[in-house]
């Protein structure tokens, strides 16, 4: 997620997995900034497919799930609240992509303030306080997408950190049992289509 040219990357492979389950999804960001920056990457490519893409902080939050709700292949780009707390049952969901694990900013005030507390006596901030909350909120996130018995879908993770770090198992670990896949995008586009129009 660091290097330059993740930002291009991510655009790519955000239009690549969208079509791969022709919309139908919510797309979790950890920042505003890359939200706008993908999203206006890749609304014109989901536009030629007839894909709408729905944008958090273009209308009111109960509006905006309304119409996520009712347009069974709209997209959603959110950030923040939307990693918990949503509802979109049935065919309207059935893809979440996460873009990034869910790390909250070290520099946030009272980020840095409970992590400069846990280290004066003798913790870790990262393995105490970092890596568990973000943990939890990718569970959250994760939840977003079977909401009843007879949902069906997939989660797409884009950050190789849950690969390649030793605390990446954490993540894996937390989620349900399920199938999964490993790969290159182009891998993962045709694992997604493959499992949702068999």
């Amino acid at each position: 997620p660091d290097s330059p040219e993740w930002q291009q990357w991510l655009s790519y492979a955000v239009s690549s997995l969208i079509e791969a389950s022709q919309g139908r999804a919510l797309v979790l960001f950890t920042s505003y900034a890359t939200l706008r920056s993908v999203w206006e990457a890749v609304k014109p490519g989901l536009d030629d497919l007839g894909i709408p893409a729905l944008r958090q902080g273009d209308s009111e939050r109960t509006r905006l799930l309304d119409s996520f709700r009712e347009s069974v292949t709209s997209v959603l780009f959110a950030t923040d609240s939307f990693w918990e707390g949503i509802d979109a049952p049935g065919e309207t969901l059935q893809h979440v992509i996460i873009t990034k694990l869910p790390f909250k900013v070290p520099t946030d005030p009272v980020q840095k303030a409970r992590a400069e507390d846990i280290e004066r006596r003798g913790g870790n901030a990262f393995m105490d306080l970092s890596l568990p909350e973000a943990v939890i909120r990718f569970k959250q996130g994760f939840g977003r997408l079977i909401r009843h018995s007879g949902d069906r879908g997939v989660v797409s993770v884009l950050d190789v950190r849950m690969m390649q770090k030793r605390y990446g198992h954490l993540f894996v670990d937390s989620l349900p049992r399920t199938q999964r896949s490993f790969g290159p995008v182009e891998a993962m586009t045709d694992a997604v289509r493959s499992f949702l129009y068999p």
